[in-house]
């Protein structure tokens, strides 16, 4: 019996890092472009600005496909998505590399989107559905820490690889780590046999567009939104700026400095651990708060040291800011809603991040940095009128 139960939890233990290595590597593949704009550019003779299209639109095709595979996961085996996520991820790589024609380049730049999403969804579900109630925040905990080491990750390792070879061979290189990953899945992730879906498929997309009937839930999607449209668009823009005067940054320092990011993992864990001391909804505009002074750090300094530090705590908060989010998102919408409600402000993430770095380009391109930074600090403070609003329209209902 006791030999059973070690196994079983040995089991359990090595799907989860499995788990969270494959979101690291798949939620990854999403970022890989964003630090080598420059090297793309060159390598299709256009110009720079236009190699940003690379990572908005794999950005995008992430976000949307995420919510389409969400309920795909309760019906679907985790291991054939995974599988059909990952293949076709590895495959969209290797295509990349032997492209010669940046409009096929952006579309399977696309698609990589498209596949890697599967991954994250099934193995989000997996894990809950695995996992005892009293040990699932701290799963889905790792599971967050693993979509944000996965950006940091591999925008660093492409740089980094980047400049030491070509980012052609950096992308081989990341296929490979797949390909490795994949190896272990069909004796990493146990069968499951899943419980028959209460509603069909139509009727959960329903669902989940009823929504967006309460005015409460729309406000918090859309401070979502534009989070994310000022955090992925400046993270994108930065690597312009840095490598331009007065700075002429390499891709290699561009990665070292991209590794401030990793404060992302301790942001989202730590104001989990905070709102048991100080009330969420308090905390939530003291993070949004210092997301503006952190825009402001990077956008109005010279010295590359304190636009570093600025880097660092908008990771931090704006990741601390997620925990806080979904669980006010969690207690304002019924129970059976409350898987559609993660997608649905995934999806608004991901798509702010994604229409950020095409319309922030735009502006740098007509107004410089600076116009950049000032759209960014005011689209901030219409986040925090926003937040004061949804929490009084939170506090309201509960009055009535």
């Amino acid at each position: 019996m006791k030999s059973m139960l070690k196994e079983e939890t040995i089991q359990k233990k090595s799907s989860l890092i499995l788990s969270a290595i494959l979101i690291v590597l798949l939620v990854g593949s999403v970022y890989i472009s964003q630090l080598i704009f420059q090297e793309i550019s060159k390598s299709y003779h256009i110009d720079i600005l236009e190699a940003r299209n690379v990572f908005s639109l794999s950005c995008f095709f992430y976000a949307i496909s995420f919510f389409i595979y969400g309920p795909l996961s309760d019906n679907v085996s985790t291991k054939l998505l995974v599988l059909i996520g990952s293949i076709g991820t590895i495959c969209c790589l290797i295509l990349s590399v032997i492209i010669d024609c940046f409009n096929l380049y952006l579309v399977v730049m696309s698609l990589i989107g498209f596949f890697a999403a599967a991954v994250p969804a099934a193995l989000f579900a997996y894990t809950a559905k695995n996992t005892p109630n009293h040990k699932l925040p701290q799963a889905m905990g790792i599971m967050i820490s693993a979509s944000i080491v996965g950006i940091i990750f591999s925008r660093s390792v492409i740089a980094m690889l980047t400049d030491f070879w070509s980012w052609q061979i950096a992308f081989i290189i990341y296929a490979g780590f797949i390909i490795l990953a994949c190896l272990f899945v069909p004796f990493g992730i146990k069968q499951t046999t899943n419980q028959s879906p209460t509603t069909s498929l139509i009727g959960t997309y329903f669902s989940a567009l009823k929504l967006f009937l309460d005015k409460t839930v729309v406000i918090f999607l859309v401070i979502g939104f534009l989070l994310f449209f000022v955090y992925l668009g400046i993270s994108s823009l930065l690597t312009f700026y840095l490598k331009g005067a007065p700075f002429y940054l390499s891709s290699t320092v561009l990665g070292w400095l991209n590794f401030a990011g990793l404060s992302a993992v301790v942001g989202s864990m730590i104001t989990g651990k905070l709102t048991q001391v100080i009330n969420e909804k308090y905390l939530f505009i003291i993070c949004l708060l210092a997301v503006c002074v952190s825009i402001a750090t990077i956008g109005f300094s010279s010295s590359l040291y304190v636009i570093g530090l600025g880097i660092f705590c908008l990771f931090l908060f704006v990741f601390g800011i997620q925990p806080l989010v979904i669980a006010m998102l969690n207690k304002i919408v019924p129970i059976s809603s409350r898987g559609a409600i993660s997608s649905l402000y995934l999806l608004a993430c991901l798509a702010g991040g994604s229409i950020g770095t095409y319309l922030l380009g735009i502006v740098y391109q007509n107004k410089a940095w600076i116009g950049a930074i000032i759209l960014c600090v005011f689209l901030s403070i219409v986040n925090l009128i926003l937040a004061l609003i949804a929490i009084r329209l939170i506090r309201n209902s509960i009055k009535n």
